[in-house]
Order: structure tokens, then C-alpha cells, then sequence
């Protein structure tokens, strides 16, 4: 298999990503977020491995992809899971794509991020970084294996001082559990106060392995969540339950109006609701910079 691949071959409707590709050098996830979705298609989701061969594989992708679209790292699998610390894939990874020239997003939850700063300053590259809640005690409980709120607020700090443009990824926002006006808006302030440059928002959609750890979680939400979503919700395809769209609406007119109050751009993801948007890319790829010109040849890989 690739280990460079289109980014929704499915053509979801729902998604209004402009074309690009994915690319991740793990299978699995140790940040073990509980209301992660790849636990309904990757086994063992929370235990991260390293893809065999995964530079060779990446070298080989690069012979065949289309050189003008941007690379996505990544969207199974956060490029900084805890085992990149000592493999290096990730910075393997940057060292390649961004030294051609070519055009790069990353998705992370970790300030291991900030390692790669040398890199990625110099390339074609802008960072999003997921913030749910500032609420330390709640994302732990949320997302366990990722860096602490304030250690990703401090990682947009420092990208943006070093012009690398960013994204807010303020995803999922769940009902009863971090869908509170006063907190969306201190991640909010505190984002475009580190220089954050676009929010993407999204409500969290329900899968059964997802929704039953929420509620292992949160037993008190456990009605709440079960009602707006298996007695309300919309039921899309592959086993996924939405909030009732007027829900949806109202929660995420309520982010964008907090977001464009502090001077960025807004967009949601997946929600069909893309009138909301008012950025030329609901996925913050319109903020990759161009630093370095194109290279179509495939240098050899050195080791860091």
C-alpha cells in the first residue's frame, strides 16, 4: 500500500477540503483521545507502530503523486504520536517534502512539534494544532496521551513568531462537555493572541466505540448524548450519528462569531454547513507559504 494517498477518495459530500493528499508515517495513535474515530476502522488504534519502510514507501509515492497539491500530515494518526519522539519518521518525513519544495499541513496535538521548528520555518508549511478545551483536568479526561492546552497554545506562540502560519482546530466540540460560550472563547482569545491566523470548528460526530467511551467518561452526559444523537441526531453513513442540524448551526454560528470578533477567519469541517465559511479553504491549506521552488527529483535520503 501507499503510504502517500488522496485524501477522501470517497468524495464524501460533507467534505469541502480543496484536493490534497494524506500521508502518515504510523499506523494507530498513542494520544488515545476517547472520542477519536479511528478506533472503528484501525485495530489496535491506540497503539502506535511505525509503518514498514515507511521513507523507502514515501520516496517511491513522490515518482507519482501530482507535485502541485498539498501533503497532509496526517489525519489517522497525529505525525507527533509519542514513539516520533525517538523514531524520527515525522522529521524524516519534513526533511524530504519540505527540501523539494513541496507544499505541507500539519495536524498534531503534541508540542514535539515545535523539534521540527528548523524545518519547518524554512519550508512550505503551516501548522494546525487541535485545542479542544483549556480545561486541564477535562482534556486529560479527553485526550490523555496529548500535550497539555497550555503546551499547544505555547506551541502557536512560537510558530507564529517564527512566520510559520497556523490553524486552530477547535474539534469536536461536544455537547454538556466542552461546548461552553465562556470557554470556547478564552481558546478562541488566547489563539489569535498566539497569532493564530484561521479556526476550523467541528461538532463531534458519533461513532458506537466513540460514544460508548464518551459516556464511560461522562455517565452524567449519558442521557444528554444518547438523546441529541441516537433519538435526534442525523444518521449518516458508515455507522455515524450527527447532532440535529439546527443544533449544529447554533453551535457553530456561536464559534464564528467569537472567531471573526478576534480578527480570523472561520470554517467548519464536515457539516454541511459550509455557508458558514468565510476563508479560502475550510482546512487552512490557503496558508502554506511559498519559501522553496519545486524540486520533481527524488534525492537520496539522509538519516537525522
Amino acid at each position: 500500500m501507499e503510504v502517500i494517498t488522496p485524501f477522501d477518495p470517497w468524495k464524501d459530500p460533507l467534505c469541502t477540503c480543496p484536493p490534497k493528499y494524506t500521508c502518515s508515517p504510523y499506523v494507530g495513535c498513542g494520544h488515545a483521545c476517547i472520542y477519536c474515530y479511528i478506533s472503528s476502522y484501525i485495530p489496535r488504534a491506540f497503539a502506535p507502530r511505525p509503518k514498514v519502510r515507511f521513507i523507502k514507501r514515501l520516496l517511491r509515492d513522490l515518482r507519482k503523486i501530482d507535485h502541485r497539491l498539498p501533503i497532509s500530515m496526517a489525519n489517522s494518526s497525529d505525525p507527533y504520536t509519542p514513539p516520533e519522539e525517538r523514531l524520527l519518521l515525522t522529521r524524516g518525513a519534513l526533511q524530504i517534502l519540505l527540501g523539494r519544495g513541496y507544499k505541507v499541513q500539519i495536524l498534531t496535538k503534541s508540542c514535539l512539534v515545535l523539534r521540527d521548528l528548523d524545518l519547518i520555518r524554512k519550508g512550505n508549511c503551516t501548522v494546525s494544532i487541535t485545542i479542544t478545551t483549556l480545561d486541564m483536568k477535562l482534556a486529560c479526561k479527553l485526550e490523555p496521551g496529548a500535550s497539555a492546552p497550555r503546551e499547544r497554545m505555547k506551541a502557536f506562540r512560537v510558530l507564529s513568531r517564527a512566520e510559520v502560519p497556523c490553524t486552530l482546530r477547535l474539534d469536536p466540540i461536544i455537547p454538556g462537555i466542552n461546548d461552553d460560550e465562556k470557554e470556547l472563547e478564552r481558546v478562541i482569545k488566547q489563539a489569535s493572541e498566539a497569532g493564530v491566523k484561521h479556526v476550523v470548528a467541528s461538532t463531534f460526530k458519533a461513532r458506537p466505540d466513540g460514544l460508548k467511551r464518551l459516556i464511560n467518561a461522562f455517565p452524567k452526559q449519558a442521557d444528554r448524548l444518547q438523546e441529541l444523537y441516537l433519538e435526534r441526531g442525523e444518521r449518516k453513513k458508515r455507522m455515524v450519528w450527527y447532532l440535529p442540524r439546527g443544533l449544529r448551526e447554533e453551535i457553530l454560528k456561536m464559534v464564528k462569531t467569537l472567531v471573526e470578533e478576534y480578527g480570523m477567519t472561520f470554517a467548519t469541517c464536515r457539516e454541511g454547513l459550509s455557508h458558514l465559511n468565510n476563508s479560502p479553504t475550510c482546512d487552512g491549506t490557503h496558508l502554506i507559504p511559498s519559501r522553496v521552488r519545486p524540486s520533481h527529483h527524488i534525492m537520496e535520503y539522509r538519516s537525522v
